[in-house]
């Protein structure tokens, strides 16, 4: 349920419905980089980060040669996707679910993600708009730290920029429960893709795509990521959503995944014992071992 391996995920899925993305194995160098990209026909910005991650860990939109360089530097000693980035407006978190025993499953909920976005008041300079701002304060740093960005520049009244496409919450973005958007035609696509995949009856799918309507009519959207049985609900996190709905809906999935888990375990899947659990718990805590 943690440190899946991402590319791993990733061959699961069709070529059709996801962003390109290439292992890099090992320490590398920008050499390879640059390799792999030209062999696979990507241009800049593109994606790298860990294949092992969560929360967006080292996650990076990388926009040149330097900054391959840079990020090899601080992040380079273990595994490594390279995805193609998609430059689609909007970004959702699509959770499925399926019981084994049925052909179709249904969505449970929807969120949208918005990244780090700040509108100008004519006064204020960019970095003060980020600075005093209760949200985004803690991400100033790393907004500037490439120069990408003058923080002395004063945005026009109204004028929106957006500082940060990364979807992650841990990585200053905000999550709006959109579940509304559910339809008949969205679930047809999803049960379409799901399908596809032998095996997978629960998780969250990250998909960037134009508008609406083309992503209910399977038109220009690609999945960057696909999380499994440590998905979140993530529309729990709306501001406008309380503690307490966050925790009933928590507890809502949780119920269907042991539902799938039993039925699973009926045809004959194998399930972790405690001494597998005990020795798995004990890599990831040193303490334990002591």
């Amino acid at each position: 349920m943690t440190l899946e391996d991402k590319n791993f995920v990733n061959q699961l899925l069709p070529q059709q419905y996801r962003a390109k993305s290439f292992l890099i194995s090992g320490t590398t160098t920008p050499e390879t980089i640059e390799s792999v990209m030209k062999e696979n026909r990507l241009d800049y910005p593109v994606v790298l980060k860990p294949n092992n991650g969560c929360r967006g860990r080292n996650v990076e939109l990388i926009q040149n040669q330097a900054d391959v360089k840079t990020y090899l530097q601080n992040y380079g000693n273990e595994d490594l996707l390279l995805e193609e980035y998609i430059d689609y407006p909007n970004e959702v978190g699509v959770f499925y679910i399926r019981f084994p025993h049925e052909k179709e499953g249904f969505l449970s909920g929807i969120v949208e993600k918005k990244g780090i976005t700040v509108t100008g008041d004519g006064k204020q300079t960019l970095g003060e708009l980020v600075k005093y701002n209760l949200r985004y304060h803690g991400f100033y740093s790393k907004i500037f730290h490439h120069g990408q960005y003058n923080g002395n520049y004063i945005p026009r009244e109204d004028e929106q920029l957006l500082l940060s496409s990364i979807g992650n919450h841990a990585r200053g973005a905000t999550f709006y429960d959109v579940s509304d958007k559910i339809s008949p035609k969205l679930t047809d696509l999803f049960n379409e893709i799901c399908n596809s995949v032998n095996g997978f009856y629960y998780g969250r799918f990250d998909v960037k795509f134009r508008t609406w309507e083309e992503l209910e009519n399977g038109e220009n959207f690609k999945i960057i990521e696909l999380n499994g049985a440590a998905s979140e609900p993530t529309f729990i996190y709306d501001p406008d959503h309380s503690y307490f709905f966050a925790v009933k809906e928590i507890m809502r999935h949780w119920d269907f995944m042991y539902k799938i888990a039993g039925l699973n375990k009926k045809s004959g899947h194998h399930f972790t014992n405690i001494d597998e659990c005990w020795k798995i718990l004990k890599e990831f805590n040193p303490f334990l071992t002591s």
